[in-house]
């Protein structure tokens, strides 16, 4: 099993993993769901609607060019963010991957 793991996310597993838990996270729930969830306030677009997410893509899906891992948003009011993940310092030991 672990061999199917690396396969999937390679030589890097924590950026990878991170990249596909904000993708899901940002495409679990309606965006005013998650603002209520985080206490946060609500966006709104210039009719008072609540803002969506219309699409939330790995940048390499959206076709962005970098070689950084991270997830691209197209949002209903027509921003576009992109959210890099960047890793700072590596484990110092080996990391393992397990299926839950």
């Amino acid at each position: 099993m672990r061999d199917d793991l690396d396969d999937e996310f390679g030589e890097y597993s924590h950026e990878e993993i991170l990249q596909a838990l904000v993708q899901h996270l940002l495409t679990s729930d309606e965006l005013d769901q998650l603002c209520d969830d985080a206490d946060l306030p609500q966006l709104t677009d210039a009719d008072g609607q609540p803002v969506h997410i219309t699409s939330a893509r790995t940048y390499q899906d959206a076709g962005v060019l970098t070689l950084d891992r991270g997830v691209w948003l197209e949002l209903s009011d027509g921003s576009v963010f992109g959210l890099t993940v960047q890793i700072s310092r590596r484990p110092t030991t080996e990391v393992t991957l397990r299926r839950r």
